[in-house]
């Protein structure tokens, strides 16, 4: 199961994120807190993230290679990106069928504090920039065109140090880490439900370039309808 997930949400290899909860210091509790580690991505480490032992937070865009001239050989790639939407209260059931209704590849799981991050998976790197730029323009067209988006950079280089931005991965302690994936229905997936759903959406890299964002008057028509979910 760990191999499913890891080859799922492979990214940079040389560093991840962490997110340590806040303890309780005279009854109250603190905030937490994220950083990066500049270490390997290691077995142990996914192991930990799915047993909710300790959070895992992946970098999504891999490093580019460039050669003594500074021209580019392979341009930093990814094979998933993320739209991170932070609004309170979320109706999540909405939000899908918005998406099922626009014909969006997306898989939408709930964040650790109650919004909701929508993936989008390849089954092979494509170039973060294309990936980055279709997400924007999807994040703009659903109304969330002030969300984070990942990837955050187009570029990284090893020899530069960068390590760019990571998100924290769902299935922290499977469904009772309440980090999960929905079904199309609005219900809690477990993780190998999860993986049924991702090969139905998951996205070749020519079905990313033709990947069609329809207009925004589409979405405002779907908006004048009823956004209960069935």
């Amino acid at each position: 199961m760990i191999e499913r997930f890891k080859q799922i949400f492979s990214g940079l290899d040389r560093a991840h994120g962490v997110y340590k909860k806040g303890e309780t210091q005279n009854g109250v509790k603190q905030k937490g807190k994220a950083f990066i580690k500049k270490e390997p991505v290691t077995d142990e480490l996914w192991q930990k993230h799915l047993d909710g032992v300790e959070s895992l937070g992946i970098i999504p865009v891999r490093d580019a290679v460039k050669d003594l001239d500074g021209e580019t050989i392979t341009p930093s790639t990814c094979s998933w990106g993320c739209i991170d939407i932070d609004t309170y209260p979320l109706d999540h059931g909405a939000l899908i069928k918005k998406i099922r209704d626009l014909n969006l590849p997306l898989i939408v799981c709930r964040s650790k504090s109650g919004g909701a991050h929508l993936f989008l998976f390849t089954s092979e790197p494509v170039e973060a920039k294309i990936l980055k730029d279709k997400l924007e323009e999807i994040a703009a067209l659903l109304g969330y065109a002030d969300c984070e988006v990942f990837p955050k950079q187009i570029e990284i280089l090893a020899d530069r140090g960068d390590t760019g931005n990571f998100l924290n991965l769902p299935y922290f302690n499977g469904l009772t880490g309440m980090r999960y994936a929905f079904n199309d229905q609005g219900e809690a997936l477990d993780l190998p439900e999860f993986f049924d759903m991702y090969d139905t959406y998951v996205q070749s890299a020519d079905q990313i370039n033709d990947l069609k964002i329809e207009s925004k008057k589409q979405v405002d028509e779907l908006e004048d309808g009823p956004l209960v979910y069935r």
